[in-house]
């Protein structure tokens, strides 16, 4: 909720650019648009040929920036200028509130250690390499849905501060590579 609630104080003018939400969130806009190629590569969509190639390398450069320590997320400059009424940003961050109080009730500051630094390099990396496998592994069927999930898991972790949820990305690679090691052999 603290994300949205900062993406909605950005929503000062009539119309807002993606550059004042993004610079708004600074560091905190990284695992909620980390989630968004995740998310989507869990979809039946995942099934689009480069559909996950895509995906893949959309997370494994939010993810290399995350690693970088940049101030915000760096997007293009023709993506940075769009603008959107302030309404319809506002009916997004409403539709996104449920799903937020949600995660807020389900989640807990647990295992903090494994979402602070020096140790959240682990996850940050994690997903880097998950993004960068997911083109590979295009080719097994449902690893980059999969992978996909993980890193939504790691994504919401590193939001939530949950080291919890860092152990059940973990375990989700690894069934992933499981069951790519066992198409593959």
């Amino acid at each position: 909720m603290n994300i949205l609630n900062r993406a909605r104080r950005a929503l000062s003018e009539e119309e807002v650019s993606v550059r004042d939400v993004v610079e708004s969130l600074g560091r905190a806009s990284f695992s909620p648009l980390l989630m968004v190629p995740a998310l989507l590569v869990v979809t039946p969509a995942s099934g689009i040929p480069f559909f996950s190639t895509i995906c893949g390398v959309s997370i494994a450069l939010i993810s290399f920036q995350m690693i970088a320590h940049r101030r915000h997320v760096w997007l293009p400059k023709w993506i940075m200028r769009r603008h959107a009424n302030r309404n319809r940003i506002a009916k997004g961050l409403d539709w996104l509130t449920p799903p937020a109080r949600w995660l807020d009730r389900i989640t807990h500051e647990r295992l903090c250690p494994l979402v602070e630094p020096p140790l959240l390099i682990v996850p940050q990396l994690i997903c880097l390499a998950a993004g960068a496998m997911m083109p590979v592994l295009e080719l097994v069927p449902f690893t980059s849905s999969i992978l996909g999930f993980a890193v939504s898991i790691l994504a919401v972790a590193m939001v939530t501060r949950d080291g919890l949820l860092v152990i059940v990305g973990l375990s989700a690679i690894a069934t992933a590579f499981a069951v790519g090691n066992y198409f593959l052999m």
